[in-house]
């Protein structure tokens, strides 16, 4: 086994839920079909603007959109930095 599988394989998921403000990332998968469809694929780089934990949703950007994620849905966005 490779370096880079063994690193993979002890990494953590992320979820986009996780971000904080100013953090980038990039997709690495979506659960949630509808998201996906509005521009949050797999591939895709994000960009965390508000994730307060007192909100039910947080503020991201993927290219020129802004989006509002409800927490729910960020929990199946899963993310590498």
């Amino acid at each position: 086994m490779s370096a880079e599988e063994l690193k993979t394989q002890t990494q953590r998921v992320r979820t986009l839920v996780e971000l904080k403000d100013g953090e980038e990332a990039v997709i690495r998968t979506n659960g949630d079909k509808k998201s996906m469809e509005m521009g949050l694929f797999p591939g895709a780089r994000v960009i965390m603007f508000r994730n307060r934990k007192s909100e039910q949703s947080l503020v991201i950007g993927a290219g020129d959109a802004r989006f509002l994620v409800s927490r729910t849905i960020a929990r199946k966005v899963e993310i590498e930095s």
